[in-house]
């Protein structure tokens, strides 16, 4: 039987851009198992997705389009991190 390599977050995915320097202001933290951050990933997009629908249903609710915007970009981070992580273990972890 062939067994996949356990894959973890590494790290180097940031989100949230602030500043006239446009900082990140968070990072996603190394070593998070990568299914948990998979799992955590589609739980936001489905506030995201519920946020969206919302939002296209009340012209004025600004709050829900930046709040799945803020969502979705908390997603993106650990997706990206665990796309990363993969790339880790494929190189046999160099």
């Amino acid at each position: 039987m062939n067994s996949s390599p356990l894959v973890h977050t590494v790290g180097g995915a940031t989100f949230a851009k602030c500043n006239a320097e446009n900082q990140h202001l968070f990072t996603v933290n190394a070593g998070v198992s990568g299914e948990e951050a998979l799992q955590h990933a589609s739980l936001l997009m489905s506030c995201v997705n519920t946020l969206t629908f919302l939002g296209a249903m009340d012209d004025g609710n600004e709050a829900m389009r930046w709040a799945s915007h803020y969502l979705s970009e908390m997603a993106k981070a650990l997706i990206d991190d665990v796309t990363l992580g993969l790339q880790h273990a494929q190189d046999g972890g160099l």
